[in-house]
């Protein structure tokens, strides 16, 4: 058994592949990355034989065309912008892939599914902390539940705002006016601007309580397509609140624009210059760093409504340093991608973790890592149904 690794010594891959060496039984585990030196550092700091170094260039569909028949599953942890082309050269040679990213990408390769469907392939899209793990925490309320009507999920990241190139792209995307953000609501995706739709919500410490804002993120597409009788979906999320401040005070400032402006005679856009002065910079925060989830799934249970709320705990700083992100979020792609391997995939097509994987058996895969999902039910008024 042989897996391929795309970006996998990457922030957020890079956890992938230790979680790869440390649980998994594949024979070979390949890290494929433009920068193989970096790649080969990286499978060399974890003194696994198993591990091994490639270059690939994922935006040549040819080139990945010839490399996944040699792999029993492929595990996509590149960011979004190469979503299309990976999901492309998985139909075509009929290898099973996990992409961990999602965002713009995903109305697109859902619109590919016949044609996954009809190479008998799955692709799984998003399995990572959100998408992926939020998707089956609303699969588990789903179970238990007669009648499921609204799904609200969110997330609350604290984290310095740049600690690698791919995770500043994604908060200032999720923040930008440039950005498309919806929630589904009757049978609508409903757009919002940036900062839309503050509610408050409880995770679990360190983060605690924080105020959350509407994102762009798959499980709005994805819940609302698999999920028969869902009326409303929606994705919120938060960062350290001095965070969300100075996010805040960009956008009221039209920093977060895309569109550019001349200084001294160079064309660039305010939002470009951030994302550059960032990542320059070192700006660290203090306290706890943590990646924590809440998903509340409200519906009928008997003749009661009821809600079932999730939240995601895991090991705090003392044990994690600062790795708390790309853990939560490399980790559910490492089980994704063994369970794949196993043939535990429960359909065909390009599909999201909430029809693809049993609830239960993937927690029990957290919770060997300590990541545990906590489930809280409350059953209220008798209703007639």
């Amino acid at each position: 058994m042989k897996i391929l690794v795309l970006g996998g010594c990457g922030s957020m891959g890079s956890e992938a592949t230790r979680d790869l060496s440390l649980y998994s039984d594949f024979d070979e585990i390949v890290v494929a990355d433009i920068d193989v030196k970096k790649a080969e550092n990286y499978c060399n700091s974890l003194k696994d034989k198993r591990l091994k170094a490639i270059s690939v260039d994922v935006t040549d569909k040819e080139a990945l065309v010839k490399l996944f028949p040699q792999f029993n599953v492929v595990l996509n942890c590149t960011t979004y912008h190469f979503g299309l082309i990976v999901t492309e050269a998985a139909i075509e040679t009929q290898i099973p892939v996990l992409d961990l990213g999602g965002l713009y990408n995903t109305p697109k390769q859902l619109a590919m599914t016949d044609k996954a469907k009809s190479a008998g392939v799955t692709i799984l899209l998003g399995c990572g902390a959100t998408p992926g793990i939020t998707n089956l925490m609303a699969q588990c309320g789903i179970k238990q539940m007669d009648k499921v009507n609204e799904i609200h999920i969110a997330f609350g990241s604290f984290r310095s705002i740049a600690p690698s190139p791919g995770l500043l792209d994604t908060i200032l995307d999720e923040f930008s006016p440039g950005t498309k953000r919806f929630y589904f609501n009757e049978g609508q995706f409903i757009e919002v601007p940036p900062f839309s739709g503050e509610k408050k919500i409880k995770f679990a410490p360190p983060v605690n309580e924080q105020f959350t804002y509407m994102v762009p993120h798959s499980e709005t597409h994805t819940l609302s397509r698999f999920i028969e009788g869902i009326k409303v979906v929606d994705v919120r999320g938060t960062w350290k609140p001095e965070i969300m401040q100075a996010l805040q005070t960009y956008n009221n400032l039209g920093l977060l624009s895309s569109e550019p402006v001349t200084i001294k005679g160079v064309k660039i856009s305010p939002k470009e210059f951030l994302r550059q002065f960032y990542l320059e910079q070192k700006h660290e925060i203090e306290g706890e760093w943590a990646f924590l989830l809440n998903v509340e799934i409200l519906g009928i249970k008997g003749n009661k409504e009821c809600k079932i709320t999730y939240n995601l705990s895991h090991p705090d700083t003392s044990e994690w340093d600062k790795t708390a992100t790309a853990r939560v979020t490399g980790i559910p792609a490492s089980i994704g991608a063994q369970m794949l391997a196993k043939g535990k995939a429960l359909n065909k097509g390009v599909i999201a973790p909430e029809i693809c994987f049993d609830c239960y058996e993937f927690f029990n895969e957290l919770a060997k890592r300590k990541i545990y999902i906590h489930e809280t039910v409350v059953q209220e008024r008798v209703v007639n149904i």
